[in-house]
């Protein structure tokens, strides 16, 4: 992955985007740290979606939070 700075990226950031949208990825970096990275957005599958739909009710599982009625009356009492 290509290191660019920061000042660099602002001031090329049209020319940038355009090459991440070509697939390449680059590290954002200020003062040699790495604060950002730019990369192309990847296509999300409806098994990788059911996959993370049935994690999170195996947590609700695992942790229950209450009905939404509870849920409402702790929000409100939390607002007194």
């Amino acid at each position: 992955m290509t290191e660019i700075g920061v000042h660099e990226a602002k001031t090329h950031l049209s020319r940038l985007l355009k090459r991440v949208e070509n697939g390449e990825s680059f590290s954002i970096t200020n003062r040699g740290k790495v604060v950002a990275v730019m990369v192309p957005p990847r296509e999300i599958g409806q098994a990788e979606v059911n996959d993370a739909y049935s994690r999170l009710i195996e947590l609700r599982v695992k942790f229950p939070i209450g009905t939404g009625r509870e849920v409402t009356d702790w929000k409100n009492e939390g607002r007194r």
